[in-house]
């Protein structure tokens, strides 16, 4: 008679609470999820009182607007693509990273009351941009710095109630005191694309999408913006929560669906394909280059922006953004930034803060008026806050 199998006893599965935490981009997961599609699936309805959605609709429906772009391929897109479904807005300044601004005669005298940045923020007009903003909740030993940011942090959210700020730091509250992994509010997690991905989105959310006649170069285009395509596979841990979402936020059959599948989906070698293709494009046409590998300017020049706001045009079909047209942005004025500042929040220039926290303080509060103020993380000199003012 065969032996009767003995059964081996069911492991016992620890409770949660028995788990060791698990440190890092892991433990914070469910929570950065959580605020994604809390954040996203808001300001992506139209249908909800005061989303950024229904307030782009809105502005979309009112008078027309000139627009300050920055000048770097996430700008010149972005503003190109706004162009196209606002019909009469114009592009009237370019702000480079020479901390020049390239401004329409029309418009010399100062920055318009009715202006609208693209690319850029600001806390005095409406903006659509796509960096950290806020300092947040830290309280840093140096008083008078802890203040300024405290005051600063203030401005911008009483500014969000007045203005149109578009930028997902703001809707998922993420802030620049915090770059560890264990917050999920942590600056490591910020929205890590440019402000093309997220305006492609809200454009397509207010009811107004633009029409991609082109399908070889500029899906990669605008997933590229700001390094989209490198940072989906780099940052995978934080741009896997934020892309998709993003693109479900707006439906299935968008643009934005598109634009994220094609990166989500890609080859390693498709992105290539198309610089290459493009790149061949511009040595048979005898014409110079305006782009590099990465797909970023290869410099700031006016005939640089001038042949990139030229070719967008050509390329998608869209119309000329460009007050008094493209061909004449050589004759606008060059002029110089009016104010601005750089405090150190941290790495190696973080001694120029301590050092005098006096002015760093005073330097934080001129950003008040700037047109164009944001957080940078990482690089040589460690992450700061920096700032510049209008013409």
């Amino acid at each position: 008679m065969a032996k009767p199998q003995q059964t081996q006893p069911l492991p016992v599965v620890p409770a949660a609470a028995d788990l060791p935490a698990e440190p890092g981009i892991h433990a914070t997961a469910s929570a950065r999820r959580r605020i994604a599609i809390g954040a996203l699936g808001t300001q992506l309805d139209r249908t909800v009182e005061g989303s950024a959605a229904a307030r782009l609709r809105t502005i979309l429906q009112g008078d027309p607007r000139p627009m300050v772009v920055s000048g770097d391929i996430d700008g010149v897109v972005s503003s190109a693509m706004l162009g196209s479904v606002a019909r009469e807005w114009e592009v009237v300044a370019v702000v480079t990273q020479s901390s020049r601004i390239l401004v329409h005669p029309s418009v010399a005298v100062g920055v318009p009351d009715d202006i609208f940045g693209v690319d850029l923020f600001s806390p005095a007009f409406d903006n659509v941009s796509n960096h950290v903003v806020e300092f947040g909740p830290k309280r840093i030993k140096l008083e008078a710095v802890r203040q300024a940011f405290e005051a600063w942090d203030s401005a911008v959210q009483a500014a969000a109630s007045k203005f149109l700020l578009a930028v997902p730091a703001i809707w998922a509250s993420t802030t620049a005191c915090y770059e560890d992994a264990g917050k999920p509010t942590s600056a490591k997690y910020k929205y890590p694309f440019g402000t093309a991905q997220v305006l492609l989105a809200l454009l397509e959310a207010a009811g107004y999408p633009p029409r991609f006649y082109d399908r070889q170069y500029l899906p990669w285009l605008v997933a590229n913006c700001d390094g989209g395509v490198s940072s989906y596979y780099a940052h995978a841990y934080n741009a896997s929560v934020w892309w998709p979402t993003m693109a479900a936020a707006v439906g299935p059959a968008s643009l934005s669906e598109q634009v994220y599948q094609l990166v989500a989906t890609m080859r390693p070698h498709d992105f290539i394909d198309a610089v290459n293709r493009l790149d061949r494009e511009r040595r048979a046409a005898r014409v110079p280059g305006w782009l590099n590998d990465d797909w970023n300017l290869v410099d700031q020049s006016v005939a640089t922006i001038e042949r990139t706001y030229s070719w967008l045009t050509e390329l998608t079909g869209w119309r000329d953004p460009v007050r008094g047209g493209t061909a004449n942005i050589h004759t606008w004025e060059s002029v110089d930034i009016s104010t601005s500042g750089i405090v150190h929040v941290g790495g190696q220039q973080y001694a120029k803060t301590t050092a005098d926290p006096a002015a760093a303080a005073a330097s934080i509060v001129g950003a008040t008026s700037a047109i164009n103020a944001n957080f940078y993380f990482g690089g040589f000199s460690g992450s700061r806050f920096n700032w510049v003012g209008g013409w």
